[in-house]
């Protein structure tokens, strides 16, 4: 039993890892900009591809309202810029959504991977111009044919928190007019910090929350073809760092649904479709349609402030609980070191400290199982023809020796949720993007660039390897000796703060390994 539990722990560990290791394959990062000069730069990059984008459409000019500006090259389209807080976004006139927005992080990242299609577009077959604007609001108007005015209003939150957006139709004309069917659309997909963007067509996806019934927090669920199967309280697009949010307003008895865009040769992105039926609009009358939107970085305390929901967009795996714990915690140790290295090593130290009674009486039961060997194999020999007896025979040697097959199992079992939490708490955390450690190492969402705490890693494991009991399996002794080699060259590209955990609790492992066999000898 205790060889079968150690082989489906080691197993299970490197399939959870595994799976991250080669399918969320992260890239270095480029050097770090923080500060909103840098988001400037991004965003006039931003505003270069959407000129491009113009020029290829060379449609008819739009007249200029007062603060707006004319860009060279654009046959008379515009972009009008508006800072707010970490972000820059940049409006396009004609369809009145949003180009570009850039979010100053530790390199600036644009969430609005094709700026032709833009953000919060509508599919009105009209054509939008600058109605007004202030500090942080952007309205835009537009008339369709019969005398239905649209009017489109933006306005932005300088916190980087719950932004808004107000569609009107209104009647002018002295005639019922019918207001045919119309779509708002997030997408396709969602940008992401340069380091994230090999896989981000992979980790993109819609999503829609739901309350149920008996639940204190909304459900979240994955939007596909068809459309949501209930009323939601937020929609959007997300990947690992980013969320795109719809939600509140009067707007949530729409279906949503996902429509998958071909954006490489074979990959396909999300966009996020929210169908708004037809209506008929009386002489004078008016329609609104209103919503909030969040469109920022995924950072859990802040998601949580803000309500309605938005955090449940952070995947914090199958043990959420821990994992949320975790992240407070570290959160609380970075408010008291300024240092979010220092902070996974007092996080880890904490948990092993906690752990290291469960971890020693495991290690103690495994050396003792280990010395019982050659007797339970005399008895298995003697009784091989008598199960029941050999048992019972097994069982008091068990007993004359103070041990029984649990002893090591279920410490090491009540170790795996721990481990998994800390790793997908750890690996999804949005507050270790940009932050630095020591020396070479510069951001901890980052790998290490020279390998240095994987390969110190490695060699710790496999030195605790040699400390701890063998196996007296052939086959499962050979995947013992090799593990320490599969999780260093699993771990040469994971996060370095990743990297660092392990690498606390691999030292922690091998003391304690030490500490046993010197008190067992």
């Amino acid at each position: 039993m205790q060889k079968n539990l150690i082989l489906a722990v080691v197993l299970s560990s490197l399939v959870y890892i595994g799976w991250y290791s080669y399918m969320e394959k992260k890239l270095p990062p480029p050097a770090s900009q923080s500060s909103l000069e840098a988001s400037a730069a991004a965003s006039e990059a931003a505003a270069g591809t959407m000129q491009a984008e113009m020029r290829k459409a060379g449609t008819a000019a739009t007249p200029a309202p007062g603060n707006s500006k004319i860009l060279p090259g654009t046959t008379g389209k515009f972009l009008i810029p508006l800072r707010a807080g970490r972000s820059s976004y940049t409006f396009f006139t004609p369809n009145a959504s949003i180009s570009a927005v850039v979010y100053a992080a530790s390199a600036p990242a644009e969430l609005v991977p094709q700026a032709g299609s833009g953000f919060f577009a509508t599919t009105f077959p009209a054509v939008f111009a600058l109605k007004n604007r202030t500090e942080n609001t952007m309205e835009f108007a537009a008339d369709l044919p019969g005398g239905v005015r649209l009017t489109k209003k933006f306005a932005i939150s300088p916190d980087n928190g719950l932004n808004s957006i107000e569609i009107t139709a209104t009647n002018t004309s002295s005639k019922p007019q019918d207001l045919a069917p119309w779509e708002l659309t997030i997408g396709p997909g969602l940008g992401t910090v340069e380091s994230d963007k090999r896989d981000n067509a992979k980790l993109c996806k819609a999503n829609y929350t739901f309350s149920e019934t008996g639940r204190k927090h909304p459900t979240i669920a994955v939007l596909k073809d068809e459309p949501a199967q209930s009323d939601w309280v937020w929609t959007g697009l997300n990947n690992r760092y980013f969320l795109a949010a719809l939600a509140g307003g009067n707007m949530q008895n729409t279906r949503p649904f996902r429509r998958l865009e071909k954006v490489g040769e074979n990959l396909k992105t999300p966009t996020l479709v929210v169908p708004v039926p037809a209506a008929e609009l009386k002489p004078g009358e008016k329609r609104v349609w209103e919503a909030q939107f969040y469109l920022g970085p995924k950072d859990y305390p802040l998601l949580r402030k803000l309500g309605l929901g938005l955090d449940r967009s952070v995947d914090f795996g199958m043990f959420a609980p821990l994992a949320k714990l975790a992240n407070s915690t570290l959160a609380y140790l970075y408010k008291l070191t300024g240092n979010y290295g220092v902070s996974i090593i007092l996080l880890s130290l904490m948990i092993q400290l906690i752990l290291t009674p469960l971890s020693l009486k495991s290690q103690k039961s495994m050396a003792i199982m280990k010395k019982l060997q050659p007797e339970m194999q005399s008895i298995q020999k003697r009784y091989k023809d008598d199960p029941k007896r050999m048992n019972q025979e097994v069982m008091d040697l068990y007993k004359r020796h103070g041990t029984n097959p649990l002893g090591g199992c279920l410490p090491m079992l009540l170790q795996i949720p721990v481990f998994f939490a800390l790793f997908t708490a750890l690996r999804n955390s949005w507050n270790l993007n940009g932050a630095p450690f020591i020396f070479w190492i510069k951001d901890l969402s980052a790998k290490d660039p020279f390998y240095v705490l994987p390969l110190i890693m490695g060699g710790i494991m496999f030195l605790q390897q040699h400390l701890n009991p063998q196996t007296s399996d052939p086959s499962q002794a050979a995947m013992m000796k090799w593990m320490p080699v599969i999780f260093t060259f699993m771990f040469l590209t994971f996060p370095s703060g990743l990297v660092l955990y392990w690498l606390v609790n691999s030292t922690w492992g091998f003391a304690q390994s030490m500490y046993l066999q010197k008190k067992m000898a």
